[in-house]
């Protein structure tokens, strides 16, 4: 109640210095101008007719002109005081038959460049000014590889925003630049298994959080084994080896978060169970049938499996293996081994997490990358829901549960990387209440149809932003101006018969707002942004390492 009471007050305040700030320029222009048309109307007069007329216009048609000066200058003076105050469309005349798109206009692009919060989109052309997106919704980006995804999109935000992140970082590039600005926001961790980055590398193991009386210890291994199993696009498995290569590995997950030691409570030992020799796996098998924890559900992925033919027993073990096989790297054990964090902090905390993987190796270890995503998700949903309960307005939701106002942003680089996860379609669509907000990185649209065939659109559908670049395919240039729409356009034709004077017919006609071709020829230094319910915006692209906004904030010669 006292924040919306505030608002209104800095509303009126707004209003009541803008009203009559904008009146008095509008009342100077026109002063000026009829001061101006006046002199030269004047002097023009004095030049046509003589020194006896330079006092004031002395016939009918004299004044009849002077009137239509001073109107015709103060209506051009009203257009630009119209259009420089944002109200130019109260006047515009609409031709929108064939369509009304159309690219934003300074206004519209201002109210973007108005606030210091937010997320970085780009930079307004004319102005040179930030642009900024402090919206709930996702954001999703499409730009090929080498085009300034971390230039303009990944660093900008890492540098400038205090926020918790979330951030895939193929190179290990982005943790290397931006790691001690972020150190200074908050605590900073770095996944690297394979030491690319130079820096101090965490861990975090998925089964230190399962505990044996939690009551959501069989959803949290069915997570777990949802996230292991995945094919590349174009390589779909059988459903029924998945499926049941998952409920065999969420049998032997809640085996070792239920009777292994804490040290031996990990991945790791989950593959070593599937790698036994076979009279050891069916004793295995058998200790699992005759366990009583987690409420029976050890006992039921055993016997499920235990009534299967021989050959069929043989395809779900060497599908789970298959997808289990990335667990025989020592860095990738070692990466799951500990827990030096949990996800959940990223709602109480400007924490930093980087998952780097480096590109050479995304085919190999993508499940690694899968699995720490999915576990993210899962942590931080778990933990809102624990503000559910709390009869109270978002506000004193926060102050109970600790939680920042600022919603945790996933910067999902090389998106497609993830293959299809279940948890992130999820996210998309249905979690941005529960302070995430998402913003896959993606080459191109058919990396997403590829991945989440029909259900791509939900993706688009939800992004706030729809930021791209770089465009050089035919498939997404042609979704994009699809996605704009078409404006409405005049031509004129001219008919000649001989003996007859020329006819000029001027017509309405459409047009795409950008063709294919012509969003394919852009500047690589611009960028267009689609924003929920704005026209479509054409901005300049941020760099790092070139723009005043950014300079102190990195080194100047980031390690290799």
């Amino acid at each position: 109640m006292i924040r919306s009471v505030f608002s209104f007050l800095v509303l009126l305040g707004t209003l009541a210095i803008a009203v009559p700030w904008a009146l008095l320029v509008l009342v100077f222009g026109l002063t000026i101008a009829f001061v101006l048309i006046t002199f030269g109307f004047v002097f023009g007069q004095m030049l046509i007719f003589g020194l006896d007329t330079i006092d004031e216009p002395n016939t009918l048609f004299g004044w009849l002109g002077y009137a239509f000066c001073v109107l015709t200058g103060w209506a051009l003076v009203l257009s630009v005081w119209a259009e420089h105050f944002g109200i130019a469309r109260l006047f515009a005349r609409t031709r929108d038959s064939h369509g009304s798109a159309r690219l934003a206009s300074k206004a519209e692009r201002r109210d973007l460049a108005k606030s210091d919060k937010g997320l970085l989109i780009g930079r307004d052309a004319d102005s040179g000014r930030l642009l900024r997106y402090d919206g709930p919704a996702h954001l999703l980006t499409l730009a090929p590889t080498r085009a300034g995804k971390g230039v303009g999109t990944v660093i900008p935000n890492l540098l400038r925003v205090p926020r918790p992140m979330l951030v895939i970082d193929p190179k290990g590039e982005n943790a290397r630049i931006t790691h001690e600005a972020r150190r200074k926001l908050g605590p900073v961790h770095v996944l690297d298994p394979f030491g690319v980055t130079g820096l101090p590398a965490a861990a975090y193991n998925p089964l230190a959080r399962l505990t044996p009386d939690s009551l959501d210890l069989g959803e949290d291994a069915a997570s777990l084994a949802e996230a292991l199993v995945m094919d590349p696009p174009g390589e779909t498995g059988d459903a029924h080896w998945n499926e049941e290569a998952k409920a065999l590995l969420a049998g032997l997950i809640l085996f070792a978060a239920v009777h292994e030691t804490e040290d031996r409570r990990t991945l790791a030992s989950v593959r070593e169970y599937l790698t036994l020799p076979p009279e050891q796996f069916r004793a295995l098998l058998g200790l699992m049938q005759e366990s009583t924890g987690a409420d029976g559900l050890i006992a039921r992925a055993a016997n499920r499996f235990g009534g299967k033919a021989d050959r069929e027993a043989a395809g779900v073990l060497s599908s789970a293996q298959r997808h289990t096989h990335f667990l025989d790297s020592p860095r990738i054990a070692a990466s799951l081994a500990r827990s030096d964090f949990d996800f959940a902090s990223l709602r109480h905390e400007v924490a930093s997490v980087f998952l780097v993987l480096p590109p050479n190796r995304l085919d190999a270890y993508s499940r690694w990358l899968r699995l720490l995503v999915s576990q993210a998700l899962g942590e931080i949903a778990r933990d809102a829901e624990t503000t559910q309960g709390v009869p109270a307005s978002p506000r004193a939701a926060q102050r109970a549960s600790g939680a920042l106002r600022e919603p945790t942003l996933f910067l999902l680089d090389e998106f497609a990387a993830l293959g299809r996860l279940e948890a992130v379609e999820r996210a998309m669509g249905l979690m941005a209440g529960y302070g995430l907000q998402l913003w896959p990185i993606l080459q191109d649209l058919s990396q997403l149809r590829a991945l989440y065939g029909p259900r791509a659109n939900t993706f688009v559908a939800n992004a706030g932003v729809l930021q791209t670049f770089g465009v050089n395919d035919y498939e997404t240039a042609k979704a994009l101006s699809q996605l704009m729409g078409q404006m409405t356009t005049q031509y004129a034709t001219t008919s000649h018969r001989p003996g007859d004077p020329a006819s000029t017919t001027h017509q309405l006609t459409g047009r795409d707002l950008l063709t294919p071709d012509e969003i394919m020829q852009m500047s690589p230094h611009l960028q267009l942004l689609r924003l929920q319910g704005r026209p479509m915006i054409l901005a300049r692209k941020l760099r790092y390492h070139a723009d005043p906004e950014f300079r102190g904030l990195f080194p100047l010669q980031p390690a290799p």
